[in-house]
């Protein structure tokens, strides 16, 4: 009899025990359903282990509520799927092993036509698949690449965004493999920590054409790391290297846990005037915001999390008390005076929206203690600039513009290397042109010819070009 059991369907055969039981919270492996016909008859009673199941309600899950929109993240930690729903619900997820599988159990769900859930895996999901143990109830099916760990909560609407179902797959072993691949750190380097802002399911702002924020940031960021780190004289490492969504607080543990010396949060700025331009840079403030529009970004900056789906609940105390610390006057003062030098670089390429340092309460900022600045690049809200920051030779402009105002101030600060590259020759690197060299240096392409008359063809990789001064 166990032998037909498992023979004839044991798959769906269990899903449906799940769904007409009660949800009982079980594990199940091939080696239990083998136990035989004494097994079999004795079901009830068998003791089995007990594994991680998350209940959730909210207030108004009695009426149906549509699943509008499934959309998956990948991290390098995590996989995160997100539901958006059209009212808040009853649910629960639990696993199943042998195969893998996460299950997640809506009361009154309804899945809307046209979301083709084939179409979505990706990540530690090779399969999604749903289906009705009951009538009443919408059982969405994760089909595991291997066994992942969940965390299961509901998100209220925010902004734009409904209510919200996010389930985190968690693989603490690809969080360690995706740091230690960035660069490897020593204990003597000057270390500057990017921050490409928002990822994943926080976009940032958005333009007019749809252009996202996020992806602004994270392009410029590449390239800046990719600068400092070519240059020798620092070391440079990023927050995070794809679009995926990193919390504030998790911002801020990454650059305390490699003791950085600068911490830089890569922005592109959004603002109700269409016509607003150009690049700002702003610290912490110990006090009010310094102007209107930086109490503004604040708030929208700070409202990321929201948009990015924090479980607040899960935050320690203790930290959310730092994050509400002021810091220091030294970081103040430091901040500052990069903040000024990088102002002063990112003029010579775009123009500033602001031609003095802003102050504001960015979280971001608040918990590191070390010269910490928030660069807006531009504005996606100006159709005109969105469109130029969008492209490579832009990003790659204002990438040159940081790595030079973080040069300068380099200079004044004894906890920094020396110079140690010759400054009159650039060393072609993987991915150089002509034009990419020349917005990198802030020069122009004629001149770079000029300068190397005798070269000529493709760029080399190690080829030495003189730099016009």
């Amino acid at each position: 009899m166990a032998r037909s059991w498992w023979s004839g369907g044991a798959e769906a055969q269990l899903d449906s025990f799940f769904g007409v039981s009660g949800y009982r919270q079980i594990r199940l492996n091939r080696q239990d359903l083998r136990m035989g016909t004494a097994f079999h008859g004795l079901w009830p009673t068998v003791r089995l282990g007990i594994i991680t199941i998350i209940f959730g309600w909210s207030p108004g899950a009695d009426c149906a509520s549509g699943v509008t929109d499934v959309r998956f993240w990948y991290g390098p930690d995590k996989t995160r799927l997100v539901l958006e729903l059209t009212s808040a619900v009853t649910y629960r997820v639990f696993s199943l092993e042998d195969p893998e599988r996460i299950v997640i159990d809506i009361d009154e769900g309804q899945l809307d036509q046209g979301i083709g859930l084939t179409k979505k895996a990706g990540g530690a999901v090779a399969r999604i698949r749903s289906g009705r143990p009951e009538p009443r109830i919408l059982r969405i099916v994760l089909d595991l690449q291997k066994r992942s760990t969940f965390h299961a909560f509901l998100l209220d609407p925010s902004g734009s965004y409904p209510h919200r179902l996010v389930i985190d797959l968690l693989q603490r072993e690809n969080r360690e493999e995706a740091d230690s691949s960035q660069l490897d750190i020593r204990e003597e380097d000057y270390l500057v920590v990017i921050d490409p802002g928002h990822g994943g399911e926080d976009p940032g702002a958005v333009g007019g054409s749809g252009a996202y924020e996020k992806d602004v940031a994270l392009g410029i960021a590449r390239r800046l790391k990719r600068i400092i780190n070519w240059d020798g004289r620092l070391r440079a490492i990023l927050t995070r290297t794809d679009d995926y969504y990193v919390s504030l607080r998790r911002r801020v543990a990454f650059s305390m846990q490699r003791k950085a010396d600068v911490f830089l949060s890569v922005h592109a700025d959004a603002a109700q005037r269409k016509t607003a331009e150009g690049a700002s840079v702003y610290i912490l403030s110990t006090g009010g915001a310094s102007s209107e529009m930086g109490k503004w970004l604040a708030q929208r900056e700070n409202a990321a999390d929201l948009a990015g789906g924090v479980d607040i609940g899960q935050q320690d105390p203790s930290l959310q008390r730092t994050l509400l610390d002021m810091g220091l006057d030294w970081k103040i003062r430091e901040s500052h005076d990069l903040g000024l030098a990088l102002l002063e670089a990112l003029e010579q390429v775009g123009g500033l929206h602001s031609q003095t340092v802003g102050r504001a309460g960015f979280a971001v900022l608040k918990a590191v203690d070390i010269p910490a600045v928030l660069i807006e690049t531009g504005f996606m809200t100006n159709p005109t600039q969105e469109k130029a920051l969008q492209q490579e030779l832009t990003q790659e402009r204002i990438a040159g513009a940081i790595y030079r105002g973080l040069s300068a101030y380099c200079d004044r600060d004894e906890r920094c290397p020396s110079r140690t590259r010759n400054e009159s020759v650039y060393v072609v690197a993987p991915g150089d042109s002509l034009p990419l060299i020349a917005a990198r240096l802030d020069v122009s392409v004629a001149d770079l010819k000029k300068q190397n008359p005798t070269r000529s063809g493709p760029l080399q990789i190690g080829q030495k070009l003189k730099v016009p001064q």
